[in-house]
């Protein structure tokens, strides 16, 4: 009997027998991540594959399953969104799949999995030492089959809450060809059709006989599907041919061609006699039978280079039909009810209903959009520019190509027709400004020489094309802070500017001896920087077009970014360093080196800390801009060809060599804090990959939280192990508080927030007091306590509290220490109601609440927090010590306050002149 692996949900009475794959898997998906910074979390812009889909039906829902490498997943055809992605992954990519109301099986390897709304139920072991490839469920039996043996597995269980028992297996006779596929013909009880490349084959699965065998066919059989008529195949032949078959007399009815091989065909079932073909270049034909003529051609449906259309299938009962291929799209189709008359009967052409997709091939180039992370631009080397969507699959879209160009620049060929598409795309570059008045994204295309413009709020193509004006190939582009410039750095060494508004050619830099590979301009449009392959960093005046300094670099240099707000460029050269250089100074101010490969890709953080490349080495580092230093280093399956980091830091992006999709990354730091420290090439280990699913990521929580023993710093101290900080390195050091900063700005803005949170009028009582109040002896409303009001407070202030009593004794001891933590835990409203709690009969009080945060002050701790506190206390009791000035202990606790806090102010005002004149000198220099 073969080997059952079981995961069952909820009911923990029932049997489970887990196999070695899935223990084997469970400890691939829980391994700890090598990286301290990033954690996977899951990958997007996956639909399909060239594996074929299943279409099932769940009560009046049609589902339609798809594979997608280890995972498949499942959409609503009504709407095609998405609803269930496969968990966990399987140990081998999915060969087959099919569905059967809620449950989803599938083969992988010499694997048959059972999975239940998403989730894997159990898996059966065949015990074939082939791969299975092929796949049939119908009735009790799950039939899967190698190239040459056919595996039959039945249910015992008609709730098939038990896992399939091998029922039975059928080898195929010498001589027979490859198994293409498996169908069950309608009324055909306990038999199957298997179909090879050269025969059709008709089981008995219950008895293991053979039934009949067809004669060999001239050409490769391709494709079968079961037709509506009783005893009827459809066939397809690698030569085009298609013919409709009779299986009980081994007869041939009809006979079509489409001259294009044939992968798949399927029968229109809703009363009209069509049949549907997909073909290896993508297009698809459609045939009247009732006529024995083709009625449509769809051009271009799928690609031709990623194996054209590898499914078409019709909704049972409906004029729909769904299309795949190994291009990742999934597209779905309706006609139109038909126009007929007494001479004449009009078919319309299938209507494109809506779709879903991706890229065919590795992304390019990425940016963010938004701060939030929302929508990631991309584009692929399959001509394609796409919108993702991080949070809902349905609003992901490709962006227009279509153009508004005249007729003397389609004979041009400066436009495209509706089968092409730009080429490939070398460079872009995006800004959030004026999105939404005119274009805000250029985009450099393989081997043209100029430069296209896109509206990326409508996802179309813009208006404009920006020429290089020594007619160079575009290398490189850039677009102003502002929104209004584009810069196109050319081949041939020249740089152009345009108004992207008008599309007016505005200036143009010369200098360069070679190619550019990167250009940008500063936030505040004075100085244009570029670098070449000539090894030199040129920065021109903006407005004179005139150079202002070259530097000489140590290498021809690939690529160059500039982050704005901190006025810091980074330049990756062919020696794989990249350099740092403040442009304020024009000097380089960091020299980053420990790539051994070429960098491919490279961000700078938000906040211009950090910076995160990739190479051809296979690994991503962080580099710690303000140490020099890589601080955290991982290598990956495949070379990463490009990354992106979002704008709010929670998000890395990156696409690699191997895979249509885009990887997300979280960043850990943003949930925990992490010890940081160089990281040596010996320790660089191979991370987890993300997947589809975020299986073995976790969620966006659990990834950040996950701890291991790297987090750990590498001077353990105390008896955990773990590094803890003390509160005051040095006592000459100011130290500010590790208080939230809204804590203390609370605090100084209380009045202000209670004022707008005071209520704009007084609650009204009730005209009078409900019955049940009366029936029961309850107190009128109207009642009203006749205690005096400033009884009420001297009662309640003369309360000894917390705060008080610990007042009390560090005055006693002259150590406030005790104090002064605890009115650090209180929060804002509870400090608020501290302080006036204080009794102004007392006064002695104020006195040693003043010594109390002087002594602290003279400690150099907490210096915010403890401005904020005085700050507070002379808002609440400034009048009272204003009317008290003559009482002693309090004159004199002001008076030291004020000499200490101004001998701590002059202090440090002293020393942040001089560090400023230190900064300025030095770039100055």
């Amino acid at each position: 009997m073969p080997s059952v692996s079981v995961t069952l949900d909820g009911d923990t009475s029932k049997r489970r027998k887990v196999g070695s794959d899935l223990v084997e898997h469970k400890s691939q998906s829980t391994s700890m991540h090598p990286s301290r910074i990033f954690s996977p979390f899951r990958s997007l812009g996956y639909v399909t594959n060239e594996v074929p889909f299943s279409v099932s039906t769940l009560g009046q829902t049609f589902i339609i399953t798809t594979v997608v490498g280890n995972s498949f997943q499942i959409y609503d055809a009504g709407t095609l969104h998405l609803l269930f992605v496969s968990t966990p992954q399987t140990s081998a990519p999915i060969s087959a799949v099919s569905a059967q109301f809620h449950f989803v099986y599938t083969i992988w390897g010499s694997t048959l999995g059972v999975f239940r709304r998403g989730r894997l139920e159990y898996s059966v072991e065949s015990g074939s030492k082939s791969p299975l490839k092929k796949l049939l469920v119908f009735g009790d039996y799950v039939c899967a089959s190698s190239d040459d043996i056919v595996y039959v597995f039945r249910f015992t269980a008609s709730d098939k809450s038990v896992p399939p028992e091998l029922y039975t297996s059928i080898a195929l006779p010498p001589g027979a060809g490859d198994i293409i596929k498996l169908v069950h013909p309608h009324t055909y009880l306990n038999k199957i059709v298997v179909a090879t490349t050269s025969y059709i084959y008709l089981y008995n699965i219950r008895t293991g006989n053979l039934v009949f065998q067809s004669k060999p066919f001239e050409s490769l059989l391709t494709d079968i599907d079961v037709a509506p008529v009783l005893d009827t195949l459809g066939l397809a032949f690698n030569d085009g041919k298609i013919q409709g078959y009779d299986l009980r007399y081994d007869k041939v009815l009809f006979e079509l061609s489409c001259r294009q091989k044939v992968t798949s065909i399927s029968f229109r079932t809703d009363g009209n006699a069509h049949l549907a073909a997909g073909t290896a270049d993508g297009d698809l034909y459609f045939y009247d039978l009732n006529r024995k003529r083709r009625v449509h051609i769809l051009r271009d449906v799928h690609s031709g280079a990623n194996g054209g259309v590898s499914c078409v299938s019709f909704l049972n009962g409906q004029p729909v039909f769904l299309t795949s291929g190994g291009d990742n799209s999934l597209k779905e189709f309706v006609f139109d009810p038909e126009i007929s008359s007494s001479t004449t009967l009009v078919i319309s052409p299938p209507r494109h209903l809506r779709s879903r997709g991706g890229h065919s091939q590795p992304s390019t180039c990425l940016f963010f959009t938004e701060e939030t992370g929302h929508f990631l631009l991309s584009a692929s080397l399959d001509k394609s520019l796409w919108t993702f969507s991080l949070r809902k699959d349905a609003q992901s879209h490709e962006m227009s190509q279509r153009e508004k160009g005249n007729a003397n620049a389609r004979k041009a060929g400066l436009t495209s027709s509706l089968r092409e598409k730009f080429p490939q795309i070398t460079a872009m570059a995006f800004e959030a400004n004026k999105q939404g008045d005119w274009e805000n994204i250029i985009t450099a295309h393989k081997d043209q020489a100029f430069a296209r413009t896109w509206d990326g709020q409508r996802s179309i193509v813009g208006r404009w094309q920006l020429k290089t004006s020594d007619k160079g190939v575009v290398q490189s582009v850039a677009i102003s802070f502002c929104g209004n410039f584009g810069l196109v750095g050319s081949a041939r060494g020249s740089i152009d500017a345009y108004n992207l508004q008008s599309g007016i050619h505005r200036k143009r830099f010369r200098s360069h001896r070679k190619a550019v590979t990167g250009v940008a301009l500063d936030s505040l449009n004075r100085t244009v920087i570029s670098c070449g392959l000539d090894g030199e960093l040129h920065f021109h005046d903006f407005k004179t077009t005139e150079l202002k300094y070259n530097l000489h670099l140590a290498s021809s240099a690939t690529s160059m970014l500039l982050h704005r707000s901190t006025d810091l460029l980074a330049v990756t050269l062919e020696n794989c360093q990249i350099l740092i250089i403040d442009i304020t100074t024009m000097r380089v101010v960091r020299e980053l080196k420990g790539h051994s490969k070429t960098i491919t890709a490279f961000d700078f953080s938000a906040d211009g800390r950090w910076i995160v490349s990739a190479s051809l080495d296979s690994t991503i580092r962080t580099w710690d801009l303000p140490t020099g230093t890589c601080i955290d280093a991982v290598k990956v399956d495949s070379i990463v060809t490009a990354l992106r980091l979002s704008g709010n830091g929670e998000w890395l992006a990156t696409a690699h060599e191997e895979g249509v999709g885009i990887n997300l990354w979280t960043n850990r730091t943003l949930f925990k804090q992490v010890a940081f420290r160089q990281i040596t090439d010996e320790e660089i280990q191979r991370i987890a990959m993300p997947t589809i699913s975020g299986e073995g990521a976790a969620g966006l929580l659990e990834g950040a939280f996950n701890s291991d023993e790297r987090d750990v710093d590498i001077v353990p101290i105390g008896d955990e192990g773990s590094y803890v900080s003390p509160e005051q390195l040095n006592k000459t050091l100011l130290t500010l508080s590790l208080a939230p900063r809204n804590r203390y700005m609370t605090l100084v803005n209380m009045d202000i927030i209670k004022q707008r949170n005071k209520p704009k009028e007084a609650p009204k009582a009730p005209e009078q007091a409900p019955f049940f109040l009366s029936l029961t002896g309850g107190m009128p409303v109207d009642q009203k306590d006749d205690t005096p009001t400033k009884a009420r407070l001297k009662s309640g202030a003369s309360k000894i509290t917390e705060f008080r009593r610990k007042l009390t004794e560090g005055h006693a001891i002259s150590d406030y220490s005790e104090f002064v933590s605890y009115l650090k835990t209180l929060p804002p409203s509870a400090t608020d109601l501290e302080f006036r709690s204080l009794d102004a009969l007392e006064i002695d009080q104020f006195a040693h609440f003043v010594s109390a945060l002087t002594d602290h002050m003279e400690k150099r701790r907490d210096y915010e927090l403890v401005q904020a506190w005085i700050s507070m206390f002379l808002k609440i009791h400034g009048d009272v010590i204003v009317a008290n000035r003559e009482v002693t202990d309090l004159n004199d606790a002001l008076t030291r306050w004020q000499e200490v806090e101004q001998k701590e102010k002059k202090r440090l005002d002293e020393l942040v002149g001089y560090c400023n004149g230190v900064v300025k000198f030095l770039r100055l220099d």
